[in-house]
């Protein structure tokens, strides 16, 4: 099947229906009375057939990023947990929202591998491009809005670079943001009800990903001012308080649990020193919010060079023509306006600050570069926003074609006959229940095998590396491992098959992890440089 997709003939196949579809979404844009007569919301709902269809088509059942091995790990375990609200909040590294759709497919008994994670993550996708195209509509004409939403889709259904493209946490985050951006500008926010909700809403966005924090404060600062100045003064200490009561929820649950300190170490003093400090990344703050480094952030992968081009090319150009030309616009426009820039503003500091070029950061200006030139076609009318249109459509429709032209099939893991006997060791020693501890950076491992997670984290990065977070990371590791008591320890500190590899990194190096693993557990299997130690009978009776 993977030779018939994609070898050149069916790749062509695919380009032409792309080129094809994408062509009479710009003619109806153009000339929306025109044939076939199709309504916005119909070619709207096909353009998502031919979206799920290819990402379907085209879904490896192989790790495509190693987030989405985590994120499938924490599922699987929180579905196999006695208490899974507990494990939930506890076992997602900061981000149960993010995690939720996934541990729900997991709780009701849907077994998660790679294609089915990236199938649900393609709804998601499908869920806020359609919310997304409910804003837009609004204020374009229901074809103009279908096209605007068509140029992430083309990006999504081609690109082969898979930090971009597969299930990760910003999904999550934009349906979040995308979904508060509905609330705030498509329902009423008359009654104190709807103020109290949106602000609890907005209030969550930690626990997506806390990277979404500056986006919800735009969105929450557009709401005030929106209350404000419709003279609703009291709602305005409504909605903070609503924003604030997620983490005094949290704040309250961890208390009557003892565990402050967990707390506050696994949602915001981890984050804090990840994207505010050199710890993780060398660049100081100037060098990470270069000019330079934007540039190159943006365009470092060149599948996707040309839909920023498109779209922030298509900004440019409608700022410069509004500068030009000046036109009337009205109060609603120019807070829409200053929204979408400030909300741009906001994106581009959450994907930069930590210092890291992952692609899938890049996620978060999707929307509010679109959103920002929504705005400005709708300023300029539409004698003239179809032409804009028309070439950021054709530029990413060219990307969408080489992207298409030059795919190609995600490469095994060189390491994956090590993964594959590593994984049946597993299986055979312990049952589906049994909990399982990686050292190292392997979180497929517990995908392959489908066991719990033996330690809140499904990989031991954050214990081993060298921070100021350290030792309450080896104390929260100690504390689990006790807790828990896991079965398996598999020692995977190879750079074969684990990221960050480092002879420095081996547990021995660490005197009280190697105390509490010569005490509990022995030495059962060697595979290749992979060591499984498995917990000593007489702990074992202990439980």
């Amino acid at each position: 099947m993977e030779n018939l997709l994609y070898s050149l003939p069916f790749r062509l196949f695919g380009i032409f229906l792309l080129m094809g579809w994408s062509l009479l979404l710009g003619w109806k844009a153009r000339s929306p009375d025109s044939r076939p007569r199709l309504s916005g919301r119909s070619i709207l709902g096909l353009s998502f057939v031919l979206f799920i269809g290819i990402r379907l088509l085209y879904a490896p059942d192989r790790e495509q990023n190693v987030d989405t091995s985590t994120w499938i790990a924490t599922a699987l375990t929180v579905g196999k947990a006695e208490n899974p609200l507990s494990t939930l909040l506890n076992y997602s590294d900061g981000r149960p929202l993010a995690v939720l759709p996934l541990a729900i497919a997991e709780l009701v008994g849907i077994p998660l591998d790679y294609r089915l994670t990236d199938f649900m993550g393609v709804l998601l996708w499908c869920l806020t491009l359609w919310l997304f195209w409910r804003i837009l509509k609004k204020y374009l004409a229901e074809e103009t809005a279908v096209v605007l939403v068509w140029l992430p889709i083309l990006i999504i259904s081609t690109v082969f670079n898979h930090d971009f493209a597969s299930y990760n946490t910003e999904i999550m985050g934009n349906l979040w943001l995308i979904t508060g951006l509905f609330w705030i500008l498509n329902l009423s926010l008359r009654s104190m009800g709807s103020v109290l909700a949106l602000g609890f809403w907005l209030g969550c966005l930690p626990f997506v990903k806390f990277q979404t924090v500056p986006m919800g404060l735009v969105l929450g600062l557009f709401t005030a001012w929106k209350l404000y100045r419709t003279r609703r003064f009291t709602s305005v200490p409504v909605l903070v308080g609503a924003a604030l009561l997620p983490v005094l929820l949290l704040t309250l649950y961890y208390f009557s649990q003892n565990d402050l300190e967990s707390f506050w170490g696994d949602y915001f003093s981890n984050y804090f020193v990840y994207s505010y400090t050199t710890q993780y990344s060398a660049l100081s703050t100037g060098d990470r919010f270069s000019p330079v480094r934007i540039v190159r952030y943006l365009f470092h992968s060149q599948q996707l060079t040309l839909f920023w081009v498109g779209v922030f090319g298509g900004g440019l150009l409608g700022v410069w023509h509004l500068v030009r030309r000046p036109v009337f616009r009205s109060t609603d426009q120019m807070e829409r306006l200053w929204l979408g820039t400030v909300w741009l503003v906001a994106s581009f500091y959450a994907a930069l600050q930590a210092g890291n070029n992952y692609t899938h950061y890049l996620l978060f200006l999707v929307f509010p570069g679109l959103f920002l030139l929504a705005v400005l076609y709708e300023i300029q009318g539409v004698a003239t926003n179809w032409k804009w249109i028309g070439i950021s459509l054709g530029l990413v429709v060219v990307q969408a074609s080489v992207n298409g032209f030059f795919r190609k099939p995600l490469p095994i893991h060189p390491g994956e006959p090590l993964f594959q006997a590593v994984s049946a060791e597993i299986k055979q020693r312990s049952q589906p229940d049994d909990g399982l501890v990686v050292w190292g950076y392997v979180d497929r491992l517990y995908v392959y095998t489908r066991r719990p997670m033996g330690y809140r984290a499904s990989d031991t990065f954050w214990v081993y590396y060298p921070t100021s977070t350290q030792p309450f990371r080896m104390k929260e590791f100690l504390a689990d491992m006790e807790r828990n008591k896991p079965l398996l320890f598999v020692d995977a500190m190879t750079p074969r098959i684990s990221m960050f590899a480092d002879d420095a990194f081996e547990f021995e190096n660490f005197p009280a992890i190697k105390t509490y693993i010569d005490r509990q557990y022995q030495l059962v299997k060697t595979i290749e440089d992979v060591r499984i130690f498995e917990r000593k009978k007489k702990e074992r009776n202990k439980l």
